[in-house]
């Protein structure tokens, strides 16, 4: 039994060469993974901080920089999720979440953790944590489960058009004084599945590769698993969300004809998978533009499709579609919500407001709000949307009519929007 355990945790420190501990600040930004078994999956962004944890006879260890141990514990008490945990000479380990105990499967099988692919070769309640860090904690088979590294042909793909992916991992051997042997292999029948429901789309030939084609344009995600059929060990621990932006070279909308000013904006962006229609051919371009739906246009068109966000709000749902792309666009200070605690997705958006947006998407500094452009109804605007209307008419990004009124509190249309986020794109690439 003792044996059995430290073959478990001696795997765990050492399947990569001894790590070092980072230097952390009181607080870390991290994305947190949990992979059960059957699918059981979670993933959020979180700050982490100052924490604790419960062990085996009762003690409480206290963290005072964020760690692994850490990531886990706010990560379980944000549904109340139970766990155990077993101190030992040279460390604490995990010995159950939830209803899943080590041994469950067999005498090899356990919880583990990794940090940015690897182990990370210090007990977890002592790793600590930075901005950016990726922590996974994944129930694995030591002798059997692989950390899976994967890469796709093109980070663009368009509809119609294959691309393939590819999935490796680093397998670790050891010798008879336990010195470990790296190696990258191939996996081979790893099922490519996609997020949203599961369904299973190919899986990987012999060389690990599996080939792919998108029907149509937009966000798509997929993770990647691979699971023994008879005895239910994870033969790859399940990857985390996988996010690809596919574009359509062919897009086009049969009711742009009165909009010729918006339509290369608009095409623009649908070309790159960014927007879409409402699946008839029409854009909708005079429509109001919901704030649901701006976050998740200005989420894509950055460019960073590592989603997620620590802010939650009381009117956004666990159910809502957009709510990834709310949490992301607050997180990265391009939008907020309202003194109450909420969101409004479904409200439209004023012009004022949407220079807001503009101006912290585009990163530029705010404008003197001294002499204010010289618009019939700059008294309208509001006093602390000022100083982002100035900017953004100063640097580009929003204009006037031909009135010379700027209308602050008429609600942005969905071609307004696509143009001044093609606008703002262009004046980056500059």
């Amino acid at each position: 039994m003792k044996k059995r355990i430290a073959s478990l945790l001696l795997a765990t420190v050492l399947l990569a060469p001894q790590a070092s501990v980072f230097a952390a600040d009181d607080t870390a930004t991290v994305k947190v993974r949990l992979a059960g078994l059957n699918g059981d999956h979670k993933e959020v962004l979180l700050n982490v901080g100052q924490s604790s944890f419960k062990n085996n006879v009762g003690e409480v260890i206290t963290m005072q920089q964020p760690t692994a141990m850490g990531a886990l514990m706010k990560l379980l008490a944000q549904d109340g999720t139970t766990y155990e945990a077993k101190t030992l000479s040279f460390g604490s380990y995990i010995t159950k979440v939830g209803k899943l105990a080590e041994k469950e499967l067999n005498a090899n099988s356990g919880w583990s953790v990794w940090v940015n692919g690897k182990p990370p070769g210090v007990a977890a309640e002592t790793f600590e944590l930075k901005d950016g860090d990726e922590v996974v904690w994944g129930y694995y088979d030591y002798t059997q489960t692989l950390f899976p590294e994967v890469s796709f042909s093109t980070k663009s793909p368009t509809v119609g058009t294959p691309f393939t992916v590819n999935v490796t991992a680093e397998q670790t051997t050891y010798d008879a004084e336990w010195n470990p042997i790296i190696s990258t292999v191939k996996i081979d029948k790893a099922d490519v599945r996609t997020a949203s429901n599961g369904s299973k789309l190919t899986e990987t030939n012999a060389e690990g590769t599996a080939t792919l084609q998108a029907d149509q344009a937009g966000l798509l995600q997929l993770y990647i698993d691979k699971t023994d059929s008879v005895t239910g060990v994870p033969q790859l621990l399940r990857t985390g969300t996988l996010n690809l932006l596919v574009g359509n070279p062919n897009a086009l909308f049969d009711d742009l004809g009165s909009f010729k000013w918006a339509e290369s904006s608009i095409l623009d962006l649908a070309k790159k998978g960014v927007v879409s229609g409402n699946g008839n051919g029409q854009y909708e371009p005079k429509r109001a533009v919901l704030r649901s739906e701006l976050a998740k246009i200005l989420a894509l068109a950055e460019g960073d499709l590592n989603f997620g966000g620590t802010k939650s709000f009381s009117d956004v749902k666990a159910t809502n579609g957009y709510k990834t792309f709310i949490e992301t666009v607050v997180e990265r200070g391009l939008m907020s919500g309202d003194k109450a605690g909420t969101f409004r997705p479904n409200s439209g958006l004023t012009r004022e407001e949407l220079a807001v947006v503009l101006v912290n998407f585009s990163g530029v500094e705010l404008s003197n709000t001294k002499n204010l452009l010289p618009f019939y109804d700059r008294n309208s605007i509001s006093g602390w949307a000022q100083p982002y209307v100035k900017t953004a008419v100063d640097k580009g990004l929003l204009a006037g009519d031909a009135e010379n009124t700027f209308r602050p509190h008429d609600v942005a249309s969905r071609a307004e929007v696509a143009t001044a986020i093609v606008n703002v794109i262009n004046k980056q690439s500059k």
